[in-house]
């Protein structure tokens, strides 16, 4: 059975945003979930500025439709506070991106992540 592709995740996989990670620095934050053993590993960098994520990058180890919703998630978490990020859902990406009910395990790993890259951005706060 081959694996169905909604657009969204078409156009984030041909077209991927926001690939790579900021360099260790002031304000930049990371944090990585999953495992090669599992067959996915989202990696999140975030540069932090007056209290909001200015920019994300990712890294994606996975299917396409892992690369897509790295892809997808980095533009929409721009602009989020630390307790917006910490309230960050899987769901939200499956709406959005349609991922097959065989897959959705894998959103659970990109939640994690994103959860991580809040308590990442905990550690920055004085």
């Amino acid at each position: 059975m081959e694996p169905s592709y909604s657009p969204a995740v078409v156009e984030h996989f041909e077209r991927p945003r926001n690939g790579g990670h900021f360099a260790a620095g002031e304000g930049v934050v990371q944090a990585a979930a999953g495992s090669i053993a599992q067959g996915t590993v989202f990696a999140l960098s975030a540069r932090i500025a007056d209290d909001r994520i200015e920019a994300v990058r990712f890294e994606v180890y996975g299917c396409p439709h892992c690369i897509a919703a790295g892809s997808w998630l980095s533009e929409r978490l721009v602009g989020l506070t630390r307790s917006e990020l910490r309230a960050w859902r899987w769901r939200d990406a499956d709406q959005e991106l349609q991922f097959p009910k065989e897959k959705r395990g894998r959103l659970l790993i990109l939640e994690d992540a994103v959860h991580a890259l809040g308590e990442a951005w905990g550690r920055l706060i004085p």
